[in-house]
């Protein structure tokens, strides 16, 4: 993006310099008249070029110096390099506006060096070979509009993404949910939970393994796909006390959720320990699971309560699918299986709408009686959740500024050339008006040519912002289909920006009394 800006910012100082080269016709006539050569006025413009980017350079390196701390602070950490850091950078740096300043100067510089004695001092621009100078300029006026068009497309797609990844039913409720991180419990995690549920504005809670957002579950198995033989299928394994599924608001759609009443739903620690191996391994094969929709299609699942081999489980219910990573990752098979007390893990709580400041104190206080010399992790899980696409956040906030920024700086660009363009068809507006021209009439004859540039701008814009936003796009295993609306939106945004640019100067010039317009010097 900044290189995009800087290209945009050098199109105007092209463009502006060849504007401002008709008042320097005189100038440039009396000089070639008196002995100086080609290469020498060359020589003289593309000095001034530098020392312009050289004062530019100084102030954004002041500016620079003066923002890198609010930077900082909105990024959330400090820059491991700066541009005075390394005194490299800070040569490199100059080094390369150094060049730009030499490349966007070389065309204004041979241009205006070019001008014809006899032509400058009659005050002629347009002669012989400068008559592709117009079409130059159109030309990176066009450029200029196509960056910006695309950086806009990018903005809103981004925004688009982002709002679509924090707004998705994920498959488990995300509002209203307090998660504690992982700590040994101590042999006191069911009395807390316990004294917990007995708080004002506490629904249920659950000890468990898994913390959305903190991996995909506590482990994961690969088991042979029954659909083709010889693949494998990696499943994960989702850990907690039986209170999980309730807790997290999973939507049950055939057979059960885990219950205390069957005793294969839940297995303790201990009663596990005490087994000898083929005990154990029997039991790993009765214990009961909860496994999503999309893991019962894959692993072949028709019907409950019938032992899946290699998982080592029995499936009694099939819940909704969830998203237990980000968005960016697919979703994977997923098996929920239930310990008594778990001795070690996390703790979700589903608090009541409007009593979640209740709920904190309450926590905090029993965290201290149980607790003492244990830090509280506590965080909300859909702040948890909305962290996830933080940088994603970052880059729509980013690419929402310098869009605009690009946006004003192709409208200065169009500004300093129909300022350049009503100069030198002054009379011809108050010749029109004399005959009778509405000033409505003399603007959108000012305002088709330059529209004109911008539907062509659009045109080339539209089809690189979609190439461009699609490859980004992949990232993303749940995204975006990009809508027609979004380049419309653009493009139209583009069009009143220049429309009001242009409109502005044009009526300016046409609100001047004829009789000023047309008297000769």
């Amino acid at each position: 993006v900044a290189i995009l800006l800087l290209i945009i910012a050098c199109v105007n100082f092209v463009n502006l310099s060849t504007a401002r080269a008709v008042h320097r016709l005189r100038e440039t006539g009396v000089r070639k008249i008196l002995g100086a050569g080609r290469r020498q006025l060359v020589f003289q413009f593309l000095t001034e070029s530098v020392l312009f980017f050289l004062i530019s350079t100084i102030l954004a390196t002041v500016l620079y110096q003066i923002s890198l701390k609010p930077v900082e602070d909105y990024l959330g950490h400090e820059l491991a390099q700066t541009l005075v850091s390394k005194s490299y950078l800070f040569v490199f740096a100059y080094g390369i506006i150094l060049l730009i300043s030499i490349i966007s100067g070389a065309y204004p510089a041979w241009a205006m060096s070019g001008f014809e004695p006899a032509a400058t001092l009659k005050g002629k621009l347009f002669t012989g070979n400068l008559k592709g100078q117009s079409f130059i300029r159109k030309s990176l006026v066009v450029l200029q509009f196509s960056i910006s068009i695309a950086v806009l497309i990018a903005m809103i797609i981004v925004q688009q993404q982002v709002s679509f990844m924090k707004n998705k039913d994920i498959g488990f409720n995300k509002n209203n949910l307090l998660s504690i991180g992982s700590v040994s419990w101590d042999g006191k995690g069911r009395s807390f939970k316990n004294e917990l549920l007995n708080q004002t504005g506490v629904e249920s809670a659950s000890i468990t393994s898994w913390i959305p957002t903190q991996g995909a579950g506590y482990m994961s198995k690969e088991i042979d796909d029954p659909g083709h033989s010889g693949n494998k299928i990696k499943v994960w394994f989702i850990n907690g006390d039986l209170d999980l599924a309730k807790t997290l608001g999973l939507r049950l759609l055939n057979g059960r959720f885990l219950d205390k009443a069957f005793s294969f739903d839940a297995l303790s620690e201990d009663s596990l320990m005490r087994m000898n191996p083929k005990e154990y391994e029997q039991a790993a094969g009765l214990q009961s699971s909860v496994i999503t929709s999309y893991a019962a299609k894959i692993l072949h699942v028709h019907s409950l309560n019938e032992t899946i081999e290699n998982a080592k489980t029995t499936p009694v219910g099939i819940v909704g699918d969830f998203n237990n990573e980000s968005l960016k990752t697919a979703m994977e098979p997923t098996l929920i299986i239930a310990e008594n007390s778990p001795q070690y893990g996390g703790m979700l709580i589903r608090v009541r709408p409007g009593s979640e400041k209740i709920v904190m104190a309450s926590v905090n206080k029993l965290w201290k009686q149980f607790y003492p010399d244990k830090l509280l992790d506590e965080k909300w899980v859909d702040d948890m959740l909305n962290e996830q696409y933080k940088a994603e956040s970052k880059l729509q906030q980013l690419f929402a500024f310098f869009s605009g920024l690009s946006m004003l700086l192709a409208a200065l660009g169009i500004f300093g050339l129909i300022v350049q363009a009503t100069e030198q068809r002054v009379k011809e507006i108050g010749i029109r008006k004399v005959l009778g021209a509405s000033i409505h009439s003399i603007v959108a004859l000012f305002s088709s040519d330059f529209l004109k540039l911008v539907v062509i701008s659009f045109i080339i814009a539209s089809p690189l912002g979609w190439w461009a936003m699609n490859k980004w796009l992949q990232d993303f295993a749940y995204r975006i289909n990009i809508s027609w609306w979004v380049f419309a939106l653009a493009g139209l945004m583009a069009v009143l920006i220049a429309l009001m640019t242009v409109s502005f100067q044009v009526i300016k010039a046409a609100l001047v009394n004829p009789v000023k317009s047309l008297r000769t010097e």
